[in-house]
This record gives C-alpha cells, structure tokens and sequence, in this order.
C-alpha cells in the first residue's frame, strides 16, 4: 500500500481549494493508495468547506484526516470526510456560529433574504453532515446551538466522546513517504 500525505495548513478558499484538489488527484495518479490528510485551518468559505466534503467522499482511496493544530469552523467539515481521524494530543477543534461577509455597500431586502435562505441553508448543509460523520459519538453535542448561537471549544482529548476523532495520536511520518504540499493565498 503506498500512502501519501497531503499537508494543508491554510484558510479554505478558492485558490487553497484548486490547489488541495488537484494534489489530491496528482497523487492518486501517481498510485497512492490511500492519503493522509495532514490538516490546520481556521476554515473559511461555506462554499468551498462543503465542496471538499464532497470531493473527499468521492475520492477512490482511502482517507486518514490528522488534526495537526487547529481546525476550525468550515475544517471541520473537511475533517470528517475522512473514513479514519486521528487528533494530535495538543490540538483542538472550534465550531463558532456562522456569518456571511457583505461586499456590496447596499443591498435590497430580496438580496438580504437570499443572504438569510443562504446562510440557513449552510447551516442546516453543516448541521446533517456533522450528524451523519458523528452518528456514533457517545456523547451528543447540540451542533445547531454552536453554530448559531454559542461557540464550542473541543480538546484534543474531548473530541473522541464527540465522535469528532476517533483517536488521539501523535503521528510520525515515514521516511520514505510522498509528501504533498497546499500554499495559501
């Protein structure tokens, strides 16, 4: 089996997104068998969190996410798509309500309704995927209240009870592992 790690240590958009798709698909191409996920973000863009989610599951190969610091908000997404999670022991996870950034100095109330159905709509999207990835969590965690109303810090530790990861390990590359790596903006 010949594995090979994708580093993505970056905000999610759509540049880092391009970027972490086609490493993913070079190093298919190249035969690995399976890819490590070596992951730190602060998350990011709604659109392009959900669009990874998506690519990762339709990835033929097997799929191993290690929080290697931080992944927050729209990472977490990103995160559960891998079949297998790993946590380092000093890392952490934060779920924090979502927002949406206007770039427009004025806007009519059928834009802003369009904003608000698009803003619900992501959190109902973020809302089913964590339910689904976390189904067997022993412990429940009200994700719709984090998301919307008040933000959840989660320990390294912590996240195993929430279904988050389902391990806590410090990982040591390989020697003669295939690194790959994502550059932000």
């Amino acid at each position: 089996m010949t594995e090979h790690i994708i580093h993505f240590h970056c905000q999610i958009d759509q540049g880092t997104t391009e970027r972490f798709r086609d490493c993913c698909l070079d190093a298919i191409e190249q035969g690995a068998s399976s890819l490590l996920l070596n992951l730190s973000t602060t998350g990011g863009s709604t659109n392009f969190g959900f669009t990874l989610y998506t690519f990762l599951k339709s990835l033929p190969v097997p799929l191993c996410a290690i929080n290697a610091g931080n992944i927050e908000s729209m990472g977490i997404i990103m995160f559960l798509a891998a079949g297998r999670r790993i946590t380092t022991p000093h890392s952490r996870f934060l779920i924090h309500p979502m927002n949406w950034y206007f770039n427009q100095s004025s806007v009519d109330h059928q834009r802003l309704r369009e904003y608000l159905s698009s803003l619900d709509n992501d959190l109902a999207r973020y809302v089913k995927i964590y339910e689904l990835e976390t189904a067997n969590a022993d412990t429940h965690l009200d994700i719709f209240k984090c998301l919307s109303a008040e933000e959840k810090v989660i320990a390294a530790h912590e996240s195993l009870a929430y279904g988050i990861a389902h391990k806590v390990e410090q990982i040591v590359f390989a020697d003669d592992i295939k690194h790959w790596k994502v550059s932000g903006g």
